[in-house]
């Protein structure tokens, strides 16, 4: 009878398709049609109304005067980066406690508790969970923050529990500053971490603001979302950053070759894990002053040439 159950259990092990686990970390995916995006409606919220990622259109974006610069503390401090770890699904890194976000718009301050990334395939496909005006990315940078430092499981029953600032990741030939070198560091621990399961401490060899440092914090999108990965708990304030980060191809091939996403280095590699756009409903999206701003002063092509017809017509006039 034992040897019965022992063979039982063992063909239901073999018999999972690959990408999906028995347990409710692992239940989802982003790829295999019986687990990916199409079934997370029966995970938690992820048929709710307030979903992300979204695609944001610059033109319907809510000009809001109110929202400056951000009020990043500690985010500098190479010791706060403590553990990067292979899930399965992402590169999540662990932070100690003491890195601090605030701002306009922001009910409180918030606390860092991690930043994980998402990818495409590394060459061809973008893989930005978040667009602007349609475009897609190379990569993006999830900062997750708890309210008033809760832990993640509280701060999900509120519905401003958690707010996440989103960089945009795109390769460049011409990525060659101090934020580029700082993501080449970054990336070299990735084939200590090959495999699902795996992590390393960090050696301070580079800080969150390093990483971010080429970002402009004033130019900036803001809305109300959930999260992007079951149970899609509709709880987070998005600060979407218009301005991506620059890296060198290598950097970005370097998350879509050296990961596995199972526990054998010969398993299917950890790419296209982000989630599709859904639908913005009646959500407003904000737009900084600084972006506005910005966008504003910047005139277009045809509108330069209709300017200059226009005071080419009527100069005769004004020097009569």
């Amino acid at each position: 009878m034992d040897s019965l159950k022992i063979l039982t259990t063992l063909t239901m092990v073999f018999w999972l398709p690959s990408g999906c686990y028995t347990n409710s970390e692992g239940s989802w995916c982003y790829t295999e049609r019986h687990c990916g995006p199409r079934t997370w409606i029966s995970h938690g919220h992820c048929n709710g109304k307030r979903q992300s990622p979204i695609n944001i259109i610059h033109k319907d974006a809510i000009h809001n005067p109110s929202l400056g610069p951000l009020d990043l503390v500690g985010y500098d401090n190479c010791k706060k980066l403590l553990k990067i770890k292979n899930t399965g699904k992402t590169v999540d890194v662990s932070l100690e406690d003491g890195l601090h976000l605030a701002g306009f718009g922001l009910p409180t301050r918030y606390t860092a508790k991690s930043f994980h990334l998402h990818w495409g395939d590394g060459a061809t496909r973008p893989g930005s969970e978040h667009q602007i005006n349609g475009k897609p990315y190379s990569m993006e940078l999830h900062i997750v923050h708890t309210r008033n430092n809760l832990s993640i499981p509280n701060a999900v029953k509120n519905s401003k529990g958690i707010a996440v600032l989103a960089f945009f990741i795109q390769k460049s030939k011409n990525a060659e500053s101090k934020t580029a070198e700082a993501w080449e560091l970054f990336a070299e621990n990735l084939k200590n971490i090959s495999e699902k399961g795996e992590d390393m401490l960090l050696n301070c060899s580079f800080s969150l603001m390093d990483l971010m440092g080429s970002s402009n914090f004033s130019h900036y999108y803001r809305y109300l979302g959930s999260l992007t990965t079951p149970s899609c708990d509709e709880a987070v304030i998005w600060t979407v950053f218009a301005d991506p980060i620059l890296v060198s191809p290598e950097v970005v091939r370097k998350f879509a070759s050296n990961l596995s996403s199972t526990e054998s280095s010969k398993g299917p590699r950890l790419m296209n894990n982000f989630r599709p756009i859904q639908k913005i409903g009646e959500r407003k999206v904000e737009v900084s002053d600084a972006l506005k701003s910005a966008a504003t002063i910047f005139v277009s092509p045809p509108t330069v040439f209709i300017l200059f017809l226009s005071i080419a017509t009527f100069q005769p006039f004004f020097s009569m």
